[in-house]
């Protein structure tokens, strides 16, 4: 359930909330907003108590969440979450755009684009080492080693997953204290092989979650023709972020990898997507 505290409340009021709810053997997370705070409690409370929680001291309302998830609830976090940091901001009124740069031999084989960071907000690598940055832009982990973490935690859709289950493995990453949250639509995936850009379970998340959600667009369009379609219906459905892949070798060893775009066409790509974004959110 969810306690929703009166907006005057006192820091000694939340505490007593809390300490009653703990003592009745309730696990709970405070998180405190700019007006109001709300805590998360998890447990199993009977209607008895329902009942006593509304009644205690500078306590708004008292929520039933029949969701299996609490943390990643719009319910319990009305504002979306924006994940900020050296990388950009993932969530907000601008879309984050990312580039995965492929092909790259050394540094000064880097493009003025990559150098300048236009128009990417931010590098993201597959490989399990990952440099701090890459020009202006910094370096995120797609797919981290095991036993290691990342700046921001991306949980991936499975190719057959409903937005039940693509949340609530976000709220397993949220209750053991991880908040750069992000959820990362891969594409659902038919028996032939091919995927396909799930805008339902978008929506679905989009109305159901505060957490951001960014498409990987190369791992949807697995062709290269199919990626600026992908990824201008994801910005205009709502998507907070898109990955892009793009070969930054010399143009006549253009990458074999699939949905690999030319180092300009990506840019290109990108600067379109925020005219979209710009279009789309007013």
């Amino acid at each position: 359930m969810i306690i929703v505290m009166e907006l005057d409340a006192p820091l000694e009021a939340i505490e007593h909330v809390t300490r009653k709810l703990e003592e009745a053997g309730q696990t709970v997370q405070c998180m405190t907003g700019a007006n109001r705070t709300v805590l998360a409690v998890f447990g199993d409370p009977s209607e008895q108590g329902y009942a006593l929680w509304k009644d205690l001291p500078y306590v708004a309302d008292v929520l039933r969440i029949d969701e299996p998830f609490r943390l990643a609830s719009r319910r319990f976090r009305r504002a979306s979450t924006i994940v900020s940091g050296a990388w950009g901001n993932i969530g907000g009124d601008k879309p984050w755009l990312a580039v995965e740069p492929v092909g790259l031999d050394s540094v000064t084989d880097m493009p003025h684009g990559i150098a300048a960071g236009r128009p990417f907000d931010a590098a993201v690598i597959r490989g399990k080492v990952v440099p701090p940055s890459m020009g202006a832009l910094a370096c995120l982990a797609l797919e981290p080693s095991p036993g290691t973490q990342s700046d921001v935690v991306f949980v991936h859709r499975g190719p057959s997953w409903g937005a039940n289950k693509w949340i609530g493995l976000a709220e397993r990453e949220l209750a053991e204290g991880r908040h750069n949250v992000v959820l990362l639509e891969a594409g659902g995936e038919y028996p032939n092989g091919a995927r396909t850009l799930e805008m339902a379970a978008i929506a679905r998340a989009k109305i159901r979650t505060h957490l951001p959600i960014v498409v990987d667009a190369p791992s949807v369009a697995q062709r290269a023709r199919y990626v600026a379609a992908i990824a201008q219906a994801a910005i205009a459905g709502g998507a907070d972020g898109v990955i892009l892949r793009a070969w930054v070798g010399k143009r006549d060893e253009l990458a074999t990898l699939p949905a690999t775009l030319p180092w300009d066409e990506a840019v290109a790509l990108g600067v379109r997507l925020r005219a979209i974004a710009a279009a789309a959110r007013g």
